[in-house]
């Protein structure tokens, strides 16, 4: 009770008088007066913690559940070469046709939804397979590991130059393709999703293996993405050009990183951590892939050096983005979550600060300096830190919203390599 009365007291009444504990200057000692305490209080800013940062990579990560398709390809000097592929089932609300239709033509819409990451200037491939197995997990979900057995020549391939910011990409499917699907409609052979999937039992979109471009998003709407066949009735008066589609039931992104001959390449499965002093001073961060940088503060008990009679009143974290490892086709993300994971690496928790969810938020106010640094309030999580018993061995990790919808990568310079601009700085309070 009497820390949360003081720490009113000193945020309500006086000006908090910041001294560095990295510095000589001796901390000025004021009374906070008697009308609430006769306790003498010392007000602290310290930035002299350990911050421990390591890389580890999740076993999977649900992307069945991503608000896009993923497929490009491209080589990234931190994170090695990135290729993405969508797999999907189709399927119909209704399985009829004209008996006399007649199919003109088939094709894939790909409809962007402007989501992009890397160089789009550079020609993309998508190749088209047909899957030879019914797409399948051992539960409702399928993960950025799940594979799914396909054709290994494709239907089709299409190179192109990425267009997001547009409606869709078309690519034209083989005729005998379109015509076998059509005609089993249209005499009701196929006449269900199950007697679908007996033709086909769905599609892989995959890059090309020689593209170096970018990842490109499309969209999962079935009013944008969708299989279309074009069709006509020869006996009516006006020869119409009818439309008949099948829309996407079920999906997943499959994302694989060659990390041959980096540093990420030690990380054997979940549970093995990476420190950033072996990977040159940084960690890693990447949406989409499982890499997460772990944060650990391992002298924050050191605290109870100053004095054990004190509180906390603020602690924020502070930590630099490398700044060669971003750019405009490779952009950082304004702001990221903050999560716990426990000793095994497994996710935990989120963190919140009186159930306000907490945000790293990217300080850019410097920019053309280099002067860049995500803020993260973290006293809920240092408070419980201090304070718990036993004690345990669980972290901090940052993570964007859509981390199983993006590939954006954040590389995070330590704090030797940060200059010290990666620091934990708590505001602490002593009386006595």
């Amino acid at each position: 009770m009497i820390k949360s009365y003081i720490k009113a007291c000193i945020v309500i009444t006086m000006s908090i008088i910041a001294i560095s504990c990295s510095t000589d200057t001796e901390a000025e000692s004021f009374n906070a007066g008697e009308d609430f305490t006769n306790t003498n209080i010392r007000v602290l800013s310290i930035d002299t913690f350990s911050v421990s940062f390591s890389t580890v990579k999740f076993d999977s990560i649900t992307t069945s559940e991503s608000t896009r398709l993923l497929v490009g390809k491209y080589v990234d000097a931190d994170m090695g070469v990135i290729t993405t592929s969508a797999n999907m089932q189709l399927n119909s609300s209704i399985y009829y046709l004209d008996n006399e239709a007649v199919l003109d033509s088939v094709g894939l819409v790909l409809g962007y939804d402007t989501y992009y990451y890397n160089d789009t200037t550079q020609v993309s491939t998508v190749n088209i397979h047909r899957l030879t197995e019914k797409m399948s997990s051992d539960d409702t979900y399928y993960y950025n590991t799940t594979q799914t057995p396909y054709e290994s020549t494709p239907l089709v391939s299409k190179s192109f130059i990425p267009t997001p910011n547009r409606d869709s990409l078309f690519v034209t499917l083989p005729y005998d393709f379109g015509e076998e699907l059509f005609n089993d409609i249209r005499d009701n052979n196929i006449t269900d999703n199950e007697s679908l999937y007996q033709k086909l039992k769905g599609i892989a979109v995959k890059p090309g293996s020689d593209d170096n471009g970018s990842i490109i998003g499309y969209s999962i709407s079935s009013e944008e993405t969708y299989l279309r066949f074009y069709y006509k009735i020869p006996d009516e008066l006006e020869t119409d050009e009818y439309t008949y589609d099948l829309s996407i039931i079920d999906y997943y992104n499959n994302v694989e990183n060659d990390v041959t001959g980096l540093p990420l390449e030690s990380i054997t499965d979940q549970e093995y951590n990476l420190s950033s002093t072996d990977s040159y001073g940084i960690s890693y961060n990447q949406s989409g892939s499982g890499y997460v940088t772990k944060i650990e503060f391992p002298t924050l008990k050191d605290i109870y050096d100053v004095g054990t009679n004190g509180t906390i009143l603020e602690a924020t974290l502070y930590i630099e983005p490398n700044a060669t490892s971003h750019s405009d086709i490779q952009p950082l993300n304004d702001a990221l979550l903050l999560y716990v994971i426990d000793q095994n690496n497994d996710l935990s928790s989120q963190i919140s600060n009186s159930s306000d969810v907490v945000t790293a938020s990217l300080t850019t106010e410097n920019s053309e300096f280099n002067d860049i640094v995500y803020t993260i309030p973290v006293i809920d999580f240092i408070d419980k830190k201090l304070n718990e018993s036993p004690e345990t061995e669980d972290a901090l990790i940052l993570i964007s919203d859509d981390y199983n919808s993006t590939i954006n990568k954040i590389i995070f310079n330590d704090t030797e390599r940060s200059n010290y601009n990666t620091k934990l700085v708590i505001t602490y309070a002593i009386y006595e």
